[in-house]
């Protein structure tokens, strides 16, 4: 008899700067834990880098060890990986491997092909280490993970001898929007790395605040735009900036309200650029607010995203989304009716889209890019299709498409 919860083992290693796949990996735990499963989690961090990590990155026994005891002492059914770089190591998989427990992982980048995860180098998108003559060691070449030679060396390695074993080719993956999948079943016919069998989406979940604010119309919103994300080089920061100096400084031109913080926050701060106020990091609840009253939300992303989370999170406030023609957050977009696209990484095109936006409020419906929001990220879709897929995985079917 097929059981209705099982014991589940989630696995992490978190960054030394939390981020979203920190956010995704609690809000992934306490959505199991509502619906009754057994969660157990195996965390580390990365606070040694690269370096200091050397042979345990590429197979930690200590992680070998604890995660078999951990299988044994829960009676896990199933194991669930987010993140192995660089202390957890792909021995996790060998070692659920060796007790014959599945394993699943979400890819929330594309690090198996890329050793920096983001396909960018130099401000621009970067497919080098996939379809280039030798392959991942283009990174090291590059200086592609921390600007640092040794450490990309390291990553490299990590993922070109895992190749060498096989180890992707029976773990079960899930990808986090159709785009990753296209671009990863790409990837995966220069380079053999995964079975394309094992490969299926399942988005993050939205959390939507409780009760969720009323969508507001245009005419009660506040002649504003926000940015909202880690302030760096491949977000668009520069190219935000950029493009507000080429509008004209008056009353009529939007608010730029930049939300988040990261390296590019004094360089910034010191631009003083009219109409561009910077707010520094704010709760999920108070940046759900201002997307609620705003006209737009600028994602100006210079590479492909492995999740556009601010689009989402915007469409779930009912408000218009002007995003670059790229990757995740290109695709987010329908331009004309939920938002509207420009090149990435050109000022001018920003700085025009901002001017048609107008135009487009004219014909949004605010009300649907909420219903649609709800419809594709809402929880309990999401808890859904993560049953769908360990259901498959554990009964051994094809993973749902």
């Amino acid at each position: 008899m097929e059981k209705n919860r099982y014991n589940i083992l989630l696995v992490h290693c978190h960054y030394r700067l939390a981020g979203g796949e920190d956010a995704v990996f609690a809000d992934e735990k306490a959505m199991l834990e509502r619906h009754g499963h057994q969660v157990f989690t195996y965390e580390r961090t990365n606070e040694g880098g690269a370096l200091a990590m050397g042979l345990e990155a590429v197979f930690s026994w200590k992680t070998w060890r604890e995660v078999r005891a951990l299988i044994r002492r829960h009676h896990i059914d199933i194991v669930h990986v987010h993140n192995t770089l660089l202390t957890v190591s792909p021995s996790v998989f060998w070692a659920a491997r060796s007790l014959g427990v599945p394993v699943v992982q979400t890819l929330h980048n594309f690090r198996i092909f890329c050793p920096n995860g983001v396909l960018l180098r130099d401000g621009r998108v970067c497919e080098d280490c996939p379809r280039r003559k030798g392959g991942l060691w283009q990174a090291v070449r590059y200086r592609c993970y921390r600007d640092s030679l040794a450490q990309s060396a390291v990553c490299a390695f990590v993922y070109a001898f895992h190749r060498l074993l096989g180890t992707y080719r029976w773990v079960n993956l899930i990808t986090l929007t159709d785009f990753d999948k296209q671009k990863l079943l790409e990837f995966n016919t220069l380079h053999r790395v995964f079975d394309p069998a094992r490969l299926c989406v399942k988005p993050n979940a939205l959390a939507p605040d409780d009760p969720l604010p009323p969508v507001l119309p245009r005419s009660r919103r506040k002649n504003q735009i926000v940015f909202a994300g880690r302030l760096e080089e491949l977000k668009g920061l520069r190219t935000a900036l950029e493009g507000w100096k080429r509008m004209p400084h008056s009353p009529d031109t939007p608010e730029l309200l930049v939300v988040g913080d990261g390296p590019l926050a004094d360089w910034a701060a010191e631009q003083a650029v009219p109409r561009v106020r910077l707010l520094g990091r704010l709760p999920r609840a108070e940046l759900h607010a201002l997307f609620g009253q705003s006209l737009g939300v600028l994602a100006p992303s210079l590479c492909y995203e492995s999740f556009a989370l601010v689009p989402a999170e915007a469409h779930l406030m009912g408000t218009p989304v002007l995003a670059s023609d790229l990757g995740n957050v290109g695709a987010m977009v329908r331009p004309g009716v939920d938002g509207l696209r420009f090149t990435p990484g050109d000022p001018d095109a920003l700085a025009a889209a901002v001017q048609a936006l107008p135009g487009l409020w004219d014909k949004a419906d605010p009300d649907a890019m909420r219903a649609g929001a709800l419809a594709a990220f809402a929880p309990e879709e999401n808890y859904r299709r993560l049953m769908e897929i360990y259901r498959a995985v554990l009964t051994g079917t094809p993973a749902p498409q």
